[in-house]
């Protein structure tokens, strides 16, 4: 069962040959927010109820993630973002998007190859995809940082030591949430498949690493805000450097006692940046 909020009801909708699981709250002008890893819609549960006075706010399980579809392929981001566009296709308007981790790889792929479903994209630590991997190209500091992403290519081990961290509380949402928090992602992460799932996102970015290389990444045109966590142990800020210059509207506003989830560690000031930078909309990216 799914946990839910006051004022919220739950969808699901056949898209992009899968189906999604959706939460929605509130009335105007539609507002995304994307998940990341090992999360699932709930990750936005701090957002959505200030958002939803202003917004129609929709929060997804991506695909794979707790009660939406678990196909055995789609991982890659190509169709991954295919599924986002689906989404605001199905929901009827084109959306600004908060998006957090995975999701902001997601985002930044949907703004990139259905630039008319997307007018504004906030990114919470989270890469541009081509930026990761030049980053990882480039700086030893991302290079030290990464490793964990070849490690998924391992077949079954990687599921299954997330999941033994889950259980152990030693998973890095930890550090930001009391146990009964994480205990909710565990029984998500825990539902048949759903840890394949996601660690396969990882997997099949590895793949496409070389062939991305060789692609120059495709403007966009639509205002991007990033927040971020300077702390991320993950992710170094270069690749937010790299990233400008692929895009027309680029901001950067980073946290320096903060590290990669910000939505848990700072809410208010998440929801506050939110709500102003989603209060005018844009034609599109």
């Amino acid at each position: 069962m799914s946990p839910t909020l006051p004022g919220l009801s739950h969808h699901r909708a056949k898209v992009n040959g899968t189906e999604l699981h959706y939460v929605e709250a509130g009335a105007g002008p539609l507002v995304l927010l994307l998940h990341g890893f090992p999360e699932f819609w709930w990750s936005w549960r701090h957002v959505i109820p200030s958002l939803a006075r202003s917004f129609r706010v929709v929060a997804p399980d991506l695909r794979g993630y707790h009660l939406s579809a678990k196909p055995a392929s789609g991982y890659d981001l190509t169709t991954l973002a295919g599924d986002v566009a689906a989404l605001v296709d199905h929901l009827g308007t084109p959306a600004m998007v908060a998006a957090h981790d995975w999701g902001g790889l997601i985002a930044y792929e949907t703004a990139m190859d259905h630039p008319g479903a997307v007018r504004k994209l906030a990114i919470l630590n989270a890469p541009h995809p081509d930026a990761w991997i030049a980053a990882w190209l480039s700086h030893p500091e991302q290079q030290r940082k990464s490793w964990y992403v070849f490690f998924t290519l391992v077949p079954d081990l990687p599921e299954e030591l997330y999941l033994e961290q889950f259980r152990a509380g030693t998973i890095r949402l930890a550090t930001v949430m009391p146990p009964e928090d994480v205990a909710t992602y565990r029984r998500a992460f825990e539902i048949p498949g759903s840890a394949t799932a996601a660690v396969n996102y990882y997997r099949e970015f590895v793949r496409d690493m070389p062939r991305r290389r060789h692609v120059a990444p495709r403007r966009i045109a639509c205002p991007v805000s990033v927040l971020w966590g300077s702390l991320d142990v993950a992710l170094d800020p270069v690749v937010n450097d790299i990233a400008r210059d692929w895009i027309d509207d680029f901001s950067v506003t980073y946290f320096p006692h903060n590290w990669h989830w910000l939505a848990e560690e700072q809410p208010r000031a998440v929801i506050d940046h939110l709500e102003t930078f989603f209060a005018t909309t844009a034609e599109g990216c």
